[in-house]
């Protein structure tokens, strides 16, 4: 980007003075677990289509809860940058930002960004792979043919049900 706004592919541990423009592709929260507090986590993307992921802990997310909308395109600046250290990661990026006091985030309605809210991955490029990351979220297009059994799972005394599905891509892959 031009002048003083930087992109997500540049993000690193070097600097503490990132300023980005980028586009809210998805916002929600995460209620409070055993390996935290509750947060509001977003998925971010420049205009370059890169992706980082968002996290605003508790004591900040009503400052920043009221302002934040999907698909909408922000200035932010003044966070911290920090390992990308979820389990099932949003983005492939090395790092996640994370929101303190003193972050500002501010609806831009003057920059046009593309709208870039998806990561489509084909069918093949799944086949290909000899083990598919299932730490990763990726996004597919495919029709439902197929579906097993709705299958219980009991896993520290919560009960989680699961139904395996069979996709097709329009070119017939599964």
């Amino acid at each position: 980007m031009t002048g003083m706004w930087s992109l997500i592919k540049d993000i690193d541990h070097t600097k503490t003075t990132w300023a980005l423009k980028v586009r809210v592709v998805r916002a929600y929260e995460v209620p409070p677990h055993s390996k935290g507090g509750e947060t509001l986590e977003m998925v971010l993307h420049d205009a370059e289509g890169d992706r980082i992921h968002a996290i605003i802990k508790r004591p900040q997310i009503a400052m920043y809860r009221p302002v934040i909308t999907e698909n909408n395109i922000y200035a932010i600046r003044n966070f911290l940058v920090l390992d990308n250290y979820q389990t099932v990661k949003t983005t492939d990026h090395p790092y996640l930002i994370q929101f303190i006091s003193k972050t500002q985030f501010i609806r831009d309605t003057k920059t046009v960004l593309p709208m870039m809210v998806y990561d489509f991955q084909p069918f093949d490029m799944l086949h290909a792979q000899r083990v598919v990351n299932d730490k990763s979220l990726i996004d597919i297009i495919g029709k439902v043919i197929g579906k097993g059994v709705v299958q219980t799972h009991i896993s520290s005394g919560k009960t989680d049900r699961h139904m395996e599905l069979t996709l097709a891509d329009p070119e017939g892959n599964r």
